[in-house]
């Protein structure tokens, strides 16, 4: 089927659109790892830089480092969370901060965390076609409520992209 020259031109615009915005937004975060206790709560948060009202946008939280395809920790689109597709270990255990969204901020709130969920989270905006990686590093508590040296550490190593 051929593109007509006005569709071709409409696809041309939105395409190089879509190119500058991307362009000129990036997601950025924490390069170093983040470390919590067991049992704990911890907060994953992403800036964009410079700061848009992202509440319009669709942002999904995943697990990079488990290779499935239902690897999703937490989604967001329409202006509402979307727990349909979340991984059965992370239901009713995330928050997303809807107030933050307003300033270009993505948090993540994880409670009750377990030594499982240790890993690398890669915090996705598709209509700017950019993410930025998490490693989250979960120690084991011991009995004496302190925290153990031992961890568990992610497959891979950790980068903000």
């Amino acid at each position: 089927m051929k593109m007509k020259l006005k569709e071709r031109m409409c696809f041309l615009v939105v395409s190089l659109f879509a190119e500058v915005v991307s362009a000129t937004h990036q997601i950025t975060c924490p390069t170093e790892p983040i470390q919590a206790e067991e049992g704990g709560d911890v907060s994953l948060q992403c800036r964009l830089d410079p700061s848009v009202d992202l509440r319009k946008e669709t942002l999904d939280f995943t697990r990079a480092d488990l290779n499935r395809e239902d690897d999703v920790v937490h989604s967001y689109s329409d202006e509402k969370d979307r727990t349909y597709r979340q991984m059965d270990q992370y239901r009713g255990r995330t928050t997303l901060i809807h107030e933050d969204l307003i300033r270009g901020i993505i948090s993540l709130n994880i409670s009750s965390l377990t030594l499982t969920d240790s890993g690398l989270y890669t915090c996705y905006v598709p209509g700017l076609a950019d993410s930025a990686t998490i490693t989250l590093t979960v120690v084991r508590k011991d009995q004496d409520n302190r925290t153990n040296t031992t961890t568990i550490e992610p497959e891979k190593p950790g980068k903000c992209l």
